[in-house]
C-alpha cells in the first residue's frame, strides 16, 4: 500500500476525505518519514503487530495509563491499548514493579522454576471453568494450533470445523476463510496447500441451525470446533449464548472436540466469556492480556485431553509434543500473574459498565443525526459499524461501509483519538467515565470533519 497524496485511493475500494487526510498528513509527517526510511528493510515499514492505519499508521514511541504519543508529539487516547493486551491501562505499577524484580533474578531460564508457572496455573484454574490443567506457549496462534492437534489426536479425526470469515493466527489450517487475508484463484488462502484447505469446515456464525447442520454432516471427519465468543474478524460480534450452547451440546453428542479461542475474550469478564454465557468448551486458548504486555499464552482444559502433553502418562513419551522456547518465560509470568491477580470481579464490572455507556454513546449518535451508525462488543471490546442493519455475524459485517468507517476512524485520529482502520476498539481499566466523555465528542466532531454528519 502506496501512500496517496491527494485523497486518492489508498486501498481497495476507500478513498480518503482530502481535508482529513491532508490534515492528518501535516501532524504526522514524522511517521510518514521514518516508515519510508524502514520500507526498503521490512515490508510495509511496520515491524508487527495489528498495524494497518489509512493512509498510512502513526508510529508510537511512549504510553501511559490510557494515552499514548506518536513520533511527532502528538498525544492520542488509546483506543487499542497494545492490541487488547494491556487490560489494566500502559504501565501498571504493579506489572512494572513485577518485571522489574523479576528482571534481577532472571530473565529467561528455559527450564522449571521456583513458583512462577505455579501460580500462574493456579490463577487460571481457579476462574476459567474449563481448565483442569494448563501449558504456557507465546502466541495465540500457537495455543490455537496446540489445541488442534491435541484435538486430532484424541478423536483420531483431521477436520478443523470454524466460523465463516473468522481469524484464529496466521497458521496455514487457521487462516483458511480468514477474511483479512487474500485469497489465490482456487479461493485457498496464498501459500497454503489445497490439501491443508481440505481440512476446513466452515459454519455460519451466530446461526444454531445452519452450524448443527454442517456439523452433523461433517462430524464424523471432525476433531475440533473452534470459535471466538466475541468474533473479532465481523468487528467484535458477540456469539449468542443460545449458538454457543448449541456447539456445546454438539460437539459433545458427536465426540467433537470444542474449542474456546479467548484469546481476545479472556477480560471480559472473571472466568472469561465462558463463564458469562455458563457454557464450557473442552479446551481454552489464552494470550495477549495474561502476559502483563509481555508475550505469553495459554491452553488449558479438560485433563483427559491435556494428559496427552504429560510424558510422565505415557511412558516417559508424550503423544503431543507442545516444546516451546520461550513459553513459560519467567519474566512473561512475574508480568501475567502481576495482571491477572488485578483482574477481579469487581474490575471486570467496573469496566463491563463503561463498555456499555461507550457503546450506547455511540448508537445514540446514530439515532440523533439518522445515520445507520451503531456498536458492537460486550465488555471491554466494541465495534463501530456503519451498516444498513444490526452487524451480528460475518454476513452483516459484509454490509459495513468499510470507507465511510475508514474516514470516521481518520477524523478520530485527527481529533487525538487512537485505533484501527474499519472500526475495531477496545477499553482498559484505565478508560473511566471522562474518556468516554471524550471519546463521544471527538467522534461527533470527527463525523461532522468528514461531512457524515452537518
Amino acid at each position: 500500500m502506496s501512500p496517496s497524496s491527494s485523497g486518492a485511493t489508498t486501498t481497495v475500494g476507500v478513498r480518503l476525505h482530502p481535508e482529513a487526510e491532508r490534515r492528518y498528513r501535516e501532524r504526522t509527517r514524522r511517521s510518514l518519514e521514518l516508515l519510508e526510511q524502514t520500507k526498503p528493510l521490512i515490508p510495509s515499514g511496520h515491524a508487527g503487530g495489528m498495524w494497518y492505519q489509512l493512509p498510512y499508521p502513526v508510529l508510537l514511541e511512549r504510553a501511559e495509563g490510557a494515552r499514548v504519543w506518536d513520533v511527532d508529539g502528538n498525544r492520542y487516547l488509546d483506543m487499542r491499548i497494545g492490541d487488547w493486551v494491556a487490560a489494566l491501562g500502559h504501565r501498571d505499577e504493579r506489572v512494572r514493579d513485577a518485571i522489574v524484580a523479576q528482571l534481577d533474578r532472571a530473565v529467561q531460564l528455559g527450564c522449571p522454576e521456583s513458583g512462577l508457572a505455579l501460580r500462574m496455573a493456579q490463577l487460571l484454574v481457579e476462574r476459567m471453568p474449563s481448565v483442569e490443567r494448563v501449558r504456557f506457549l507465546v502466541t495465540g496462534t500457537e495455543t490455537n494450533l496446540l489445541a488442534l492437534r491435541l484435538a486430532r489426536a484424541h478423536t483420531g479425526r483431521s477436520k478443523l470445523a470454524k466460523a465463516q470469515g473468522s481469524y484464529h493466527g496466521i497458521a496455514d489450517v487457521l487462516v483458511v476463510g480468514d477474511s483479512s487475508i487474500s485469497f489465490d484463484a482456487t479461493g485457498v488462502p496464498a501459500g497454503v496447500t489445497p490439501g491443508v484447505a481440505q481440512d476446513v469446515v466452515e459454519f455460519p456464525f451466530n446461526d444454531p441451525d445452519g452450524a448443527e447442520e454442517v456439523l452433523e454432516r461433517e462430524g464424523e471427519r471432525i476433531a475440533a470446533v473452534i470459535v471466538e465468543p466475541i468474533m473479532g474478524a465481523a468487528g467484535m460480534v458477540p456469539a449468542t449464548t443460545e449458538f454457543l450452547q448449541r456447539l456445546r451440546d454438539v460437539t459433545a453428542r458427536l465426540g467433537i472436540v470444542l474449542i474456546f479461542d479467548e484469546v481476545v475474550t479472556f477480560p471480559i469478564a472473571y472466568g472469561g466469556a465462558q463463564a458469562h454465557h455458563g457454557v464450557t468448551p473442552d479446551l481454552t486458548t489464552m494470550s495477549k492480556s495474561i502476559g502483563g504486555g509481555l508475550p505469553q499464552a495459554a491452553i488449558g482444559g479438560r485433563s483427559e485431553i491435556m494428559d496427552l502433553l504429560d510424558p510422565d502418562l505415557h511412558g516417559g513419551r508424550a503423544p503431543v509434543l507442545a516444546a516451546s522456547t520461550f513459553g513459560g518465560n519467567v519474566t512473561a509470568l512475574a508480568a501475567g500473574i502481576a495482571a491477572v491477580e488485578q483482574l477481579t470481579p469487581e474490575l471486570h464490572a467496573r469496566v463491563q459498565a463503561v463498555g456499555e455507556r461507550m457503546r450506547s454513546g455511540i448508537d445514540e449518535l446514530g439515532k440523533a443525526y439518522d445515520i445507520p451508525l451503531h456498536a458492537t462488543g460486550f465488555g471491554h471490546l466494541y465495534g463501530m459499524h456503519w451498516a444498513p442493519e444490526r452487524v451480528v455475524d460475518y454476513r452483516t459485517r459484509m454490509l459495513d461501509d468499510n470507507e465511510k468507517l475508514a474516514n470516521i476512524m481518520l477524523g478520530l485520529l485527527n481529533e487525538d483519538v487512537y485505533q484501527y482502520s474499519f472500526g475495531t476498539l477496545l477499553l482498559s481499566a484505565a478508560h473511566g467515565d471522562a474518556e468516554i466523555d471524550e471519546f463521544l465528542a471527538a467522534l461527533e466532531r470527527a463525523l461532522h470533519a468528514v461531512d457524515l454528519i452537518p
